[in-house]
């Protein structure tokens, strides 16, 4: 199922001089490790609540305290992060009700920095007739987001099961009140600003569960902070596992505003958030449980989750992925671009530089090359104006060198 899109970018990882070092060999063998009973397990336990639905008698205390147990479980150190929040609900009305985030800490081993990596799913659910838009008793959201928490779980247990160490914190959280209006997420984003907390990035699923078996795709939306982490986990998506990213245009992007990410945006962090390219025929309603989801493809959302957990918490202890920062000596700009941009780099050499772009499928959109009679700085403007909006690569070629740089045409 990796289409022209995966060729591509094992082509742009082959060529670029600044993207990560990879084991495949002990990548592999871990991503192996997760399984689809496993997640259809947390799944169902959450199911059996019968309610996830943030503003019921009690609210989500129940399913908070689950989600603890079963962090201790594999020896992640998690608490309840309650908090409190009044108002009026289109669906529940006035409320006056307590919250139940879930925060658990895995500690790096050998600290790089002081930065965190967070793993995010929204704990709660909601589900009313869509024709009456009435509550209904069950809310049972299986997808609708016990598949996001369960790819958080089923990666707090392969780093148990393998005694994974990294070398930056990672951070499992699960939110309360997402359903309502993000409650959770903007609550735990803005302590994380006071605290002046260093989030190195948030990955976000949300919906990542139902898909039909001949059309793998996996949409990512994007925050215009974290271009670089959106290629990235394009990247890591098609190179360990059979499902192919899809990453929206802007026009298709403005899903990326209504999930826990976005509260992480909007207090500066970075944030990628993952959901599934065929939207659930379930959404909201009692009809959203387990037997509908495809946990093959749930499993392989997993695996691209613990390769970009791998990729930024830098992994440790041998098996994976190691950051290797590489300078570069090409810059774009502004990017996101628009009818114009100006390209600078460094052409030591004098030689002619060759320069191209593609689009994200892989197909070249503009070629020219630029004679170096000098050695040193040089400018070249690039006219974009025939590209549609989207996700671009700029490639530099000379004689003893090839370097990429990714933009964005608005």
């Amino acid at each position: 199922m990796k289409k022209r899109f995966t060729l591509f970018l094992t082509i742009i990882t082959l060529m670029t001089t600044s993207l990560r070092a990879q084991s495949d060999m002990d990548m592999n063998a871990l991503l192996s490790q997760i399984n689809a009973d496993s997640l259809l397990q947390t799944v169902m336990d959450l199911q059996n609540f019968g309610s996830r639905f943030a503003l019921r008698e009690g609210g989500n205390i129940e399913v908070a305290e689950y989600l603890v147990e079963r962090l201790h479980r594999y020896n992640v150190s998690a608490v309840i992060d309650s908090f409190h929040q009044d108002g009026y609900n289109w669906l529940g009305g006035y409320y006056d009700q307590w919250f139940y985030n879930v925060k658990g800490i895995l500690p790096s081993a050998n600290p790089v920095d002081d930065s965190i990596v967070i793993v995010g799913a929204h704990l709660d659910a909601i589900s009313y007739d869509h024709s009456t838009f009435s509550l209904q008793t069950l809310a049972p959201g299986a997808d609708d987001n016990a598949s996001g928490v369960a790819v958080m779980i089923e990666l707090a247990r392969i780093c148990h099961a393998n005694q994974l160490q990294f070398n930056r914190d990672i951070h499992f959280m699960a939110y309360d009140g997402e359903e309502l209006g993000l409650f959770g997420s903007y609550y735990d984003a803005e302590a994380r600003l006071n605290a002046d907390d260093k989030v190195k990035l948030m990955i976000n699923n949300d919906m990542v569960s139902f898909q039909p078996d001949n059309d793998w795709r996996l949409t990512l939306h994007w925050y215009s902070n974290a271009m670089d982490p959106l290629h990235r986990a394009a990247e890591l998506c098609a190179q360990y596992t059979d499902i192919e990213p899809y990453i929206p245009d802007v026009a298709d992007n403005t899903d990326a505003a209504y999930s826990d990410s976005y509260a992480y945006y909007r207090n500066g962090f970075p944030a990628v958030f993952a959901i599934e390219y065929t939207f659930s025929t379930s959404y909201h309603t009692d009809h959203d449980v387990a037997d509908s989801n495809n946990y093959a493809y749930h499993a392989d959302v997993a695996r691209y989750n613990m390769a970009l957990l791998a990729d930024y918490a830098l992994l440790s202890n041998g098996t994976g992925v190691e950051e290797h920062v590489t300078a570069t000596s090409m810059c774009l700009s502004p990017n996101p671009a628009n009818d114009r941009a100006v390209l600078l780099y460094q052409n030591e050499e004098g030689a002619i530089a060759s320069i191209s772009v593609y689009d994200m499928a892989g197909r070249l959109v503009l070629r020219q090359d630029e004679q170096g009679d000098i050695s040193g700085t040089h400018r070249t403007e690039l006219n974009l104006s025939h590209l549609p909006s989207g996700f671009y690569i700029c490639r530099l070629q000379t004689p003893s060198r090839v370097e990429t740089v990714k933009f964005v045409r608005e």
